[in-house]
Order: structure tokens, then C-alpha cells, then sequence
């Protein structure tokens, strides 16, 4: 086969282990998936429910006072739009629907916790999964 060519299914594909033919592309139409579950859906009016209650609460970005290094981001510095954003991840065994699970951050702040984990649990914007007895 030349180099460059683009391989397609059925077409032979080398491999550590010696050369190994591709798997036929299925194409029978598949419904798309939900955009939400029946379930989920469900939850949208508690969620709703505790999305106020924690804005009032907080009533602002929880983590402005923690993480100095990032300035709260708003279109509106006056009234920052903030998140509700969940301390334990439902695949973390958090509840979405539990206000004491959530805190209120602004994008720039809920950015940083993604992208700086260990630092985010050690502040206590996060917590891991319990571990598994």
C-alpha cells in the first residue's frame, strides 16, 4: 500500500503483531440518542429548586476568596453570572439535587477547578469518589 493512502474498512491495517483486516463499516441508520433521560428530566423543577437556593446562599463566586490567582470573569462585573456547580460529580456519588453537594463559582473559576484537580479538592471545591469497600 502506498504511504499516505488513507485506509478504509476492509482494508488491511499493520499492527505490532502483524497485519489484521479492518471491521466492515456498519451502516444501518440508528435513532439518535436523547438530548435528556425521562429521568433526568424529571429533576429539572428540584433542580430548579436548588440552582435558587444556592445563589442565595452563596451569593457569590465561592471561590474568589480561595484562588487569587484568577479573577472572577462576568459580562457584568457588577452582577457576576454564576454556575451552580456540583462539589462531588454525580460519578463521583454526588447528588445534583443535594444543595450542600453545590457552590455557586463563575466561569473563570469553575474553569480553574477543572483544569487544576488536586488544587480544587485541597480548597475544597471538589471532592473524589469515596473510595470503593
Amino acid at each position: 500500500m502506498p504511504r499516505g493512502k488513507q485506509l478504509g474498512r476492509g482494508d488491511l491495517a499493520g499492527t505490532q503483531h502483524g497485519l489484521r483486516r479492518l471491521a466492515p463499516l456498519d451502516r444501518r441508520p440508528r435513532s439518535p440518542l436523547p438530548p435528556m433521560s425521562a429521568k433526568r428530566r424529571s429533576e429539572l423543577p428540584r433542580r430548579a429548586e436548588v440552582r435558587a437556593e444556592v445563589l442565595e446562599r452563596d451569593g457569590t463566586c465561592v471561590a474568589a476568596g480561595l484562588v487569587l490567582a484568577v479573577a472572577c470573569a462576568s459580562p457584568n462585573p457588577d452582577r457576576p453570572r454564576l454556575e451552580v456547580d456540583e462539589i462531588a460529580g454525580r460519578g463521583r456519588g454526588g447528588d445534583w439535587l443535594d444543595p450542600d453537594n453545590c457552590q455557586a463559582l463563575c466561569q473563570a473559576h469553575h474553569d480553574w477547578k477543572g483544569a487544576h484537580p488536586e488544587q480544587a479538592e485541597a480548597l475544597g471545591l471538589t471532592r473524589k469518589a469515596p473510595p470503593v469497600t
